[in-house]
């Protein structure tokens, strides 16, 4: 026991290293803002992406897009500081000359950086703050002539190799990354300029109609204010001196009011963190509607409209403006955004738009998806452990711990599905990123219960790859994408009752294929390399042969209600749509493998290699479909996703050719010789075909 502790702590240590691997860079001082604060922000309501959302979720997502982590890490002399996505939104916003100091952006390719001029860290995993990019000089302006022209020669339509070659070289993506990063970052830390800054000029010291500021500057809720005091001055007998007078400043407050956002903008980057005006309105608005409104658009709107507006729109300019003048004094701060946030969460309450805000919070701080994966990992360590010595006491303790960690890893994912059902008001598997977890979820259930009733531990150990599999992928997906997971559904999907069927089914039928192909996997790495016993591979075929049997009649059905649905739609059963034609293949993969097997012209071994094959069907219809963009199902392109695919794809012909090669050839019978020679060798042409197509498609 003392030395599987051992064992225990040195693949502790060997994960904690893995996942703080990342090399740190040192901040000069960083003061934490106060936990109360950060509560309070995080908690208040944002409208993006057609959802009402809590700050924090916004924030982690942005951060995402920028740093690959929805935390944030550095060194001040030997003390290692973390601070989470809402301190650093809240460093962007408020104390954006701290947030320039930070470092921020990944660039793992030194080349990317050396090209505008910067030096490189010695480590590619350090990041680099914003500071450390503007400093230098020029770099900002060569990092946009070279996105820009990256960006013309890949959208050339007339040269498509070149296009193809600029993608796919390193450097060209790190410096378009790059940019987009530094954008990103840059609309945040100047969001509330506006509010920070004001008008760079002192209309007191213009004209006496005006209050002296005593600053050099006018608070922007002073200007928008006496707006129209201004437009009267600039129509009078002197009003081409004061139009010179103010202009350079006035164009300057346009360029804020378009980086604090305003209503029409359907950018994620700008805040909507304010309830519309009436209740009727379901758009919420961003910081900069409110100058637009009263200064550019001023004049659309009659006497007394703009009047209510004024009394509704200055008091939140004010808030903000109290804010954005943060001096350090962080009770002073937390007095007036308890104010604030407290007006706006009332107000979405009483619209009803604010019951999901901390179930989200809770969601976030629990993070069930991700935790489900070391629990996985550690119980497949474990169980790999108890195989030295199968059935001693301590090979039944430890497995009697895996099947613990299984299920409550398993149960983390069955809440954290649930909780999205109860935040999104539908069936939460809508997304290409919801079906991940839910196949995943499914299959271990499957090999869970298979192994409740068949004890010979290959179900337990299939159920652990797939959990460890299903969660890395879950994860990657959603780094890749570094969008919100909790999507608004496309029109065509906005239906409880069919996602609660046709959907649900469907996806239960893929988990059911994957799962049978992948326990296929097994049989032939066992039969080609001669470990274990016959008895052990007909127990594999057993479970090939009930899970297809399970899978395809979900398959069916899902299929036939997706018709069903389909013809409720858009006028039509069948449209031979790549999406249709998919589940289709699943379906009559599993119909020649279940009738092959009946009529005799398959044994254990062409039941186990058709699984294989049914298992890239699924793969084609689960992902290769959505990048077609062809069909009325093409709604979840995922970008740089073909590399993948193809590698997968490449795999598993392998992994086909390999179970071919076991066939006993016998020289009595010639023709089936031929046959399985013909098909090792289109196995092996497809392995090959596909790989290359990956390595054609590496970018």
């Amino acid at each position: 026991m003392k030395s599987l502790h051992n064992i225990s702590i040195f693949i502790c240590s060997v994960f904690l290293l893995l996942i703080n691997s990342e090399k740190l860079h040192a901040v000069d001082s960083y003061t934490p803002w106060q936990p109360d604060i950060v509560k309070l922000f995080e908690a208040m309501p944002v409208q993006e992406e057609g959802r009402l959302k809590p700050m924090q979720t916004v924030a982690r997502y942005k951060l995402l897009r920028i740093n690959n982590s929805k935390r944030l890490s550095f060194t001040i002399g030997n003390e290692k500081i973390k601070i989470s996505a809402t301190e650093w939104l809240m460093d962007c916003l408020f104390r954006p000359e701290v947030a320039k100091e930070l470092p921020i952006f990944k660039v793992n390719n030194p080349a990317v950086v050396e090209s505008i001029g910067v030096p490189s860290h010695a480590s590619p995993r350090e990041r680099y703050s914003y500071n450390e990019i503007y400093n230098v000089p020029d770099a900002m302006k060569l990092l946009s002539e070279r996105s820009n022209e990256l960006g013309e020669k890949i959208n050339d339509q007339d040269n498509e190799e070149e296009s193809k070659e600029v993608r796919r070289n390193p450097v060209n993506a790190g410096i378009l990354s790059l940019k987009s990063s530094i954008n990103e970052f840059e609309w945040a830390a100047n969001a509330f300029n506006f509010a920070r800054t004001g008008i760079d000029v002192d209309l007191g010291e213009i004209s006496e109609e005006f209050k002296k500021s005593g600053t050099g500057k006018t608070k922007i809720s002073y200007f928008v204010e006496k707006f129209d005091k201004i437009v009267e001055l600039a129509r009078g007998p002197e009003g081409q001196k004061f139009i010179d007078q103010i202009s350079g400043a006035f164009q300057m407050l346009e360029r804020d009011t378009a980086t604090a956002g305003v209503k029409d903008m359907v950018s994620m980057i700008s805040l909507a963190m304010f309830p519309p005006q009436t209740s009727d309105d379901e758009e919420w608005v961003k910081p900069g509607y409110f100058i637009e409104q009263l200064t550019f658009r001023s004049t659309e709107m009659r006497p007394e409209q703009k009047l209510n507006f004024s009394e509704w729109a200055i008091p939140y300019l004010i808030s903000l403006e109290k804010l954005s003048s943060f001096n350090g004094n962080q009770n002073v701060f937390k007095n007036e955004l308890e104010e604030l946030s407290a007006k706006i969460i009332n107000l979405a309450e009483e619209r009803g738009e604010y019951k999901n805000i901390n179930l989200e919070l809770l969601n976030n701080k629990l993070s069930l998806f991700h935790w489900s994966l070391p629990f996985y990992i550690m119980a497949f360590l474990l169980l790999a452990i108890s195989w030295l010595k199968p059935g001693s006491r301590i090979s039944n303790s430890l497995i009697f711990i895996v099947w613990a960690m299984a299920i409550f890893a398993t149960i983390c994912l069955i809440v954290g599905i649930c909780m999205r059902r109860l935040m999104l008001g539908r069936p939460p598997i809508s997304t290409l990123y919801e079906t991940i977890p839910f196949i995943t979820v499914v299959a271990v259930i499957l090999c869970l219960l298979i192994e409740f009733f068949d004890r010979k531990g290959i179900a337990l150990a299939s159920s652990l790859a797939v959990g460890i599999i299903g969660i890395f992928l879950t994860w990657r997906f959603e780094i890749k994408e570094a969008r919100d997971t909790l999507k608004v559904l496309e029109a065509v999907l906005r239906s409880n009752f069919w996602l609660a069927t046709h959907v649900i089914a469907i996806n239960i039928g893929y988990a059911a294929a994957l799962l049978a192909g992948l326990i296929a996997h097994i049989f032939i790495f066992s039969k080609r390399f001669k470990i274990g016993s016959d008895d052990l591979r007909r127990s594999i075929t057993r479970m090939v042969y009930g899970i297809t049997c399970f899978g395809l009649l979900f398959a069916l059905v899902g299929t036939v209600l997706g018709g069903v649905w389909a013809n409720d739609s858009w006028g039509r059963f069948w449209g031979w749509d790549p999406k249709e034609n998919g589940a289709l293949m699943i379906c009559l993969g599993a119909l020649i493998m279940l009738h092959a097997r009946m009529g005799g012209y398959i044994k254990d071994l062409g039941m186990n290699i058709i699984a294989v094959l049914i298992l890239v069907i699924t793969v084609f219809s689960w992902w290769h479909v959505n990048q077609l963009e062809t069909g009325l199902h093409s709604y979840g392109f995922t970008s740089g996703i073909m590399f993948w695919l193809y590698v997968v794809y490449a795999i598993e012909c392998g992994v086909m050719a390999i179970g071919i090669s076991c066939y006993n050839f016998r020289r009595k019978n010639i023709f089936n010789s031929v046959a399985f020679i013909s098909l090792f060798l289109l196995a092996f042409i497809f392995a090959v075909t596909f790989m290359t197509l990956a390595v054609n498609n590496y970018s």
